[in-house]
């Protein structure tokens, strides 16, 4: 098991499930020819190795580029390997995954957050097969999961269409609706990428503000707290994003 916290939803559960499978004999067969076809990833010597190294990596310095070298791997091996790497692949994602259903669920708490889990599993898998996202070359995580909020916010106001209204007319209470989570998401996807353009950001600041960003920020980690000392170095990127910002519209 990972140092997840494990919440006791669906999403949390099928981590589990898929994390229990990565010690079975059929799992590590899988990891074998999966190592094999690609020698680089004998330096894990288990899935599990894999998954911890990429959970772990996402607070050094490089680790845009590495980990992007990891995804492409597992990117090419998804139609081999036992599904191996499409479970590696799922598991990589699964914090942001969790935070994209929290809070789609708390914008929207009259759709069942069940089925918003089902739902979003199942955007997930089709991404990872899609031909959309194998058009990507760099920031692979970053890509996949930007997507992912966009198709879920997509499912989302589909599914808040056919609510019923309440019997006096009145609005469900909610405090961010789906249309806003998707509009601030665009504009996030448009503000970053003109900030990697311009070297406003590197890759490394990338990666911590889709941490942060995505997953739920400081407060809502599943990993527990961070150190003082990537709390100060998201303090600076943030301050280095208004900057631009206000540059901009100031």
């Amino acid at each position: 098991m990972s140092g997840s916290r494990h919440c006791g939803c669906k999403i949390c559960s099928v981590e589990r499930s898929l994390e229990e499978h990565l010690g079975t004999a059929l799992a590590q067969e899988g990891y074998s020819k999966l190592v094999t076809a690609f020698p680089s990833l004998a330096c894990f010597p288990t899935g599990s190795s894999l998954l911890a190294h990429l959970r772990g990596m996402r607070y050094v310095n490089g680790s845009g580029q590495a980990s992007d070298e990891i995804f492409r791997k597992l990117r090419e091996a998804l139609s081999e390997a036992g599904g191996i790497s499409e479970i590696l692949l799922l598991l990589a994602v699964v914090p942001v995954l969790h935070a994209t259903v929290s809070s789609f669920a708390r914008a929207c708490p009259m759709l069942d957050r069940d089925d918003v889990a089902q739902q979003a599993i199942a955007i997930l898998i089709a991404l990872v097969h899609g031909e959309d996202w194998r058009r990507h070359e760099t920031h692979l995580a970053f890509a996949l999961t930007r997507e992912l909020r966009r198709a879920v916010s997509l499912w989302v106001n589909d599914e808040m269409r056919l609510v019923p209204e309440l019997p006096n007319g009145s609005e469900p209470e909610r405090s961010i609706s789906a249309a806003d989570l998707f509009e601030r998401d665009v504009q996030l996807k448009h503000f970053l990428a003109r900030s990697l353009r311009t070297g406003a950001l590197d890759d490394d600041d990338l990666n911590l503000l889709i941490e942060f960003k995505l997953e739920g920020g400081m407060e809502e980690r599943r990993n527990g707290p961070v150190s003082n000392a990537v709390r100060q170095r998201m303090k600076r990127v943030l301050s280095k994003m208004r900057r631009h910002a206000c540059g901009r519209h100031c």
